[in-house]
């Protein structure tokens, strides 16, 4: 008795609708996953900024130090973003936010960046007028004119 051979097209559609049913799992696995961070969200780097800039002028830091760690807070909210970039986050500057139902991860941010960088504390005896703080950290030397030359 001849055996009766299947032809190329039923094999095909088989394995297609394997093929599809393996990528719906997948994708149903990614969207319904739980991941930790949402895919857009947005932060309020004004508020971290200001309120890192306000606590600095308040604290008794030397001004030379000031540009040192202001230099390495502003490093590390750029190493947070970045991360989040990498790891598929697209994050929004809070302010270009104009409507919808995005995410803020402003308070998760601040965290962990104070987690790196120590947050200036005010300095014993310290007015609250952050203005003249202020005054009184840019009354110190001039910094050297940037034509000058360096070595």
């Amino acid at each position: 008795m001849p055996r009766a051979r299947i032809g190329a097209a039923p094999i095909a559609l088989v394995a297609a609708l394997v093929a599809a049913g393996l990528w719906g799992a997948w994708v149903t696995k990614s969207v319904l996953g739980g991941h930790d961070m949402p895919t857009i969200a947005k932060v309020q780097l004004s508020g971290i900024v200001g309120e890192y800039v306000q606590a600095l002028a308040r604290s008794a830091t030397p001004p030379d130090q000031v540009s040192a760690e202001t230099r390495a807070f502003m490093g590390e909210i750029q190493r947070n973003l970045e991360k989040r970039g990498a790891a598929g986050q697209l994050v929004l500057v809070g302010e270009a936010v104009v409507a919808g139902n995005v995410p803020d991860i402003t308070a998760e941010v601040r965290r962990e960046v104070y987690t790196r960088v120590k947050m200036p504390q005010a300095a014993a005896g310290a007015s609250a007028d952050v203005m003249g703080a202020m005054r009184a950290a840019m009354a110190g030397p001039a910094p050297q004119a940037a034509g000058g030359s360096r070595r």
